[in-house]
């Protein structure tokens, strides 16, 4: 199994078992739709219902993810969340911001939103429900949000090693567009953006066979390398 694994992986699962974590890697990988999102009725399988939510919705999605103080800085900035319900109960969220820019949480990446652009993150859908089209319903919906705001392409990033996500974008017609290295190394952070190798990186085996083992040595070197200044 480990030798099936990708070196940025294991880099990464050795360096979170440090003690205090001093180094951290990961990497975005960055998809675009530069289309309106087209689901036909007839795949939208399933018994759940899609609506916009608000804050007084934040109970229930804290049920889901819990994250308070961020999802109200969202909805006090504007970004907008719709969730997923089977009778009264929200059993799936996605969040959509068009400003320009946004501030990724996790690494503190600044990502630019493409003008005309929907930039869709964060989506969580209850583990009893996935695979059962609520994705494809949250798709449906950013599609009747485009038209209303005459937005024409969606923005979005998957986790490196998240296959089943990144498979899912492709087959829908999301297209790789870059991705970025991110480190942080004792509280400073680093960031390397590398664009998509052109019309081979539509294929998923040529994407996902991109030079992860490469950049797994120059993150350790380039971690190195702030230590010591």
């Amino acid at each position: 199994m480990l030798r099936r694994t990708p070196g940025l992986l294991l880099l990464q699962k050795v360096l979170r078992h440090l003690p205090f974590k001093p180094i951290d890697i990961g990497k975005l990988c960055f998809l675009s739709l530069d289309r309106l999102p087209d689901v036909p009725p007839g795949m939208l399988r399933g018994n759940a219902s899609v609506r916009a939510a608000t804050p007084d919705d934040l109970p229930e999605l804290v049920r889901l993810q819990d994250k308070a103080q961020t999802f109200r800085e969202r909805f006090t900035r504007g970004d907008q969340c719709v969730v997923a319900t089977v009778g009264a109960l929200i059993i799936g969220y996605e969040w959509f911001a068009d400003g320009g820019s946004h501030l990724e949480s996790t690494w503190g990446f600044l990502i630019a939103i493409p003008r005309d652009y929907v930039y869709a993150y964060d989506a969580y859908i209850d583990p009893a429900h996935r695979n059962t089209g609520v994705w494809l319903r949250f798709k449906a919906y950013l599609s009747e949000l485009m038209k209303a705001s005459g937005k024409r392409g969606v923005l979005t990033f998957v986790d490196y090693g998240n296959w089943a996500s990144l498979r899912t974008h492709l087959r829908f017609g999301f297209q790789p567009t870059e991705t970025v290295l991110a480190c942080k190394v004792m509280g400073m952070k680093l960031f390397r953006t590398m664009k998509a190798a052109g019309p081979a990186a539509s294929s998923m085996a040529a994407y996902l066979a991109m030079t992860h083992h490469a950049l797994a040595v120059q993150v350790v070197h380039a971690a190195v390398t702030l230590r010591g200044r």
